[in-house]
């Protein structure tokens, strides 16, 4: 589980764990955004309660590090045995309280004076138990530590001045996994402790002072405990429902209202009415789709905005506008596993990369910056290569045995243009398809005509077939970054061609300039396997099977006046074929490189002499 990487200061820079990077997005300036390397991959980031000034986070190597944004200053707090999987903290005086936990049944606790002495304390869970989400904060002279074990109850713990835990209370309600926790001290004293768990739900417990209690009006089942000298009671105050999946995450907002996200791809803010009775106020998110939703959501310090991270490695944002609405935002983006191959556009327009994460996305201008403009490809299998065929056209392989050819959209040409700026020559031709829509179960989009998006269109199909068309685009015009549910669901390109004929998965593919021929290539551990496909475009036919190279061919490339065609193998060979011909004209010296070769490059002259 990711879902614990982003995080809002009180200044409102925004703050999240990407790979081996902490990466703050100042509110004031992109020129005051800060990259911070970190020794290992970033599991979960928090941002101190009561201070703007500290950024924690833990690592999957166990280490828990701390950066002061005042001197830029990153410093090793303590490691723990297992990778770091949640990090909650806040301000107590002079001192931070940073609790940590993992996939063992310990939690660690520490104290850490303004001069760096860190008093570190480990407490063992009861009866082996793993602690899966926790919250910590100081109600009046004491710290509170909240942890949801993995038997869906919470246990309220006292946090000692040498940092070890005394139970106070265990609570009981939930009935799956509690996956966020989070405190809010009221001003009449009384504290009030949010969870949200896999069972869809979200509960309010509320902690007050037995004497003058306000609890003991809603006669459910306290629970009576002593924090110091003091005697309280722990009474559920609320039990909200309006998720349709698990509740991945609660937030308390500086204005008292909380703060849901969940797998159901929604937000919601809840408010107390008149009638002290918790309702919805804000509800924000996608509608449809297959793929899970968000990992959790964060507000901003005036409770205008809501920042949320998703499954698909995405960053969402709302604003409260002036008239009471809150309207999408656009935040950086970018893949979320490896990307294997990216190829220019013909023109150099736009950019195409393609991604272990099974999307193809594109890339262009945007001010002084560069954006996603369009997510092609959303596959089910990882991808491998990319190459663009022409500006409007590129093929596509994967970890599966055929190659897929996809062709632009004309809504595509228009949000180029008016995004970048790019002119619109290459919208010609393209006027009838409008965009392309994935069904359900298949790998393969379907364009979509003017025609097929006329409603009498759409009855007259259904008509015939006795089967609803159903069609989950609208073509959306804009004048900036897409929002990711525009990206999602309305910038696919529609294939048009299949190309079959390799035994194994796709590693690599290319197309010549004047976009005449293609080269492809899979894994393979025989010549026969290895063997690299010439495809002419104008019949989409197979004509040659180029065969010399013994084991996978990593990366191949038509020279710049497409006559000739290198290839590089992990056999650690290198070959150059006539493509007219489609005979081999030059190789590589027996035992010329002793380790494998990834890539190869022409040089971009008459000569055509290669890099390697």
């Amino acid at each position: 589980w990711y879902q614990r990487r982003v995080r809002v200061t009180q200044d409102d820079d925004l703050v999240y764990g990407n790979t081996t990077n902490l990466v703050i997005l100042s509110k004031k300036s992109p020129s005051l955004n800060k990259y911070v390397q970190a020794p290992a991959t970033i599991n979960c980031v928090v941002s101190v309660q009561k201070c703007s000034n500290q950024v924690i986070f833990g690592c999957d190597s166990g280490l828990v590090m701390r950066w002061r944004q005042s001197d830029d200053n990153l410093q090793e707090l303590y490691t723990q045995e297992t990778a770091v999987s949640f990090l909650s903290a806040t301000k107590e005086s002079d001192h931070t309280i940073v609790v940590s936990s993992g996939e063992d049944s310990y939690v660690v606790t520490a104290r850490i004076s303004k001069e760096g002495t860190i008093n570190r304390a480990c407490f063992a869970l009861p009866r082996g138990r793993v602690c899966l989400s926790h919250a910590v904060t100081t109600f009046g002279n004491t710290a509170i530590v909240a942890l949801a074990l993995d038997d869906s109850t919470i246990l309220l713990s006292e946090l000692s001045s040498d940092s070890n835990l005394k139970m106070l209370a265990t609570l009981k309600g939930h009935e799956d996994w509690v996956r966020g926790l989070d405190f809010r001290t009221e001003p009449n004293g009384s504290l009030l402790l949010a969870s949200g768990s896999q069972d869809n739900y979200v509960r309010i417990w509320r902690v007050s002072p037995c004497q003058g209690s306000t609890v003991a009006k809603f006669k459910v089942k306290e629970i009576e405990l002593v924090l110091g000298v003091v005697p309280y009671s722990v009474s559920l105050e609320s039990v909200l429902l309006a998720h349709e999946n698990w509740v991945t995450s609660v937030r308390w907002m500086n204005n008292g209202k909380l703060l849901s996200a969940s797998m159901d791809k929604t937000a919601i803010i809840w408010k107390k009415d008149e009638n002290n009775i918790w309702t919805e106020d804000v509800h924000v998110g996608d509608v449809g789709g297959n793929l899970p939703g968000m990992f959790g959501a964060v507000p901003n310090s005036t409770g205008t905005a809501i920042f949320a991270y998703n499954f698909q490695g995405a960053l969402q944002a709302w604003e409260e506008s002036e008239d009471g609405r809150w309207l999408g935002r656009a935040l950086p983006s970018g893949h979320f596993a490896p990307v294997k191959d990216l190829s220019w556009s013909r023109s150099g327009d736009y950019l195409l990369t393609a991604s272990s994460d099974q999307t193809v996305r594109i890339w262009c201008e945007w001010k002084s910056g560069w954006c996603e403009v369009a997510r092609s490809q959303i596959h089910g299998h990882d991808l491998s290569c990319v190459s663009s065929i022409s500006d409007s056209m590129y093929l596509s392989g994967s970890e599966e045995k055929v190659l897929r050819v996809f062709q632009g959209t004309s809504t595509f040409f228009k949000n180029l243009a008016s995004v970048s700026g790019v002119d619109v020559k290459e919208c010609e031709g393209h006027e009838v398809v409008v965009g392309a829509h994935l069904p359900t179960l298949g790998l393969s989009n379907k364009a979509l005509t003017a025609e097929k998006m006329d409603e009498k269109s759409v009855d007259k199909v259904a008509t015939e077939t006795g089967q609803p068309f159903e069609v989950a685009y609208a073509p959306v015009l804009v004048d900036g970054p897409p929002l990711e549910d525009i990206l999602l669901q309305n910038t696919l390109w529609p294939e048009v061609h299949k190309l079959y004929g390799h035994g194994f998965e796709i590693h690599c593919c290319a197309a010549a300039h004047d976009g005449s021929m293609l080269a492809s290539a899979c894994r393979g551990t025989t010549a026969k396997y290895c063997a690299v496909i010439l495809w002419e475009t104008t019949s989409w036919s197979r004509v040659a099977d180029l065969t010399y190279h013994k084991l996978t061919v990593t990366r191949m490339r038509f020279s710049p006046d497409d006559r000739f065609l290198l290839t590089v193998s992990r056999d650690r060979t290198w070959a150059v074929w006539s493509v007219h011909d489609r005979q081999l004209v030059a190789a590589s010296p027996p035992s010329s490189h002793s380790r494998v070769i990834w890539d190869c490059a022409w040089l971009d002259n008459q000569s055509s002499r290669t890099l390697r």
